[in-house]
């Protein structure tokens, strides 16, 4: 029986800019409605570690994570992934 390897994968430099700005964004919407970290976290039912992670752009968040977040704090996928920040141009 072999112990398997914890496998790392490096993210490119555009991948890191597009999480970053995607935390970003996910931060002033959380902090324009007067929420902590922890109260966001403890409502979509994440660890504040994890959302901390997924805020500095150090997480890559899945779907239905991002969905869990916008059902509560209310407001819609494209209220954080506006196409015209995340352009590669």
């Amino acid at each position: 029986m072999t112990k398997s390897k914890k496998v790392t994968i490096l993210r490119d430099h555009q991948d890191s800019l597009i999480l970053q700005k995607f935390g970003g964004n996910l931060r002033k919407i959380r902090e324009k409605a007067e929420l902590s970290q922890e109260q966001v976290a403890y409502e979509a039912g994440f660890s504040r570690s994890y959302y901390t992670e997924v805020e500095t752009g150090k997480r890559n968040i899945s779907l239905l994570n991002i969905l869990k977040i916008c059902s509560f704090l209310k407001i819609e996928i494209n209220d954080i992934i506006k196409l015209k920040d995340f352009s590669t141009k």
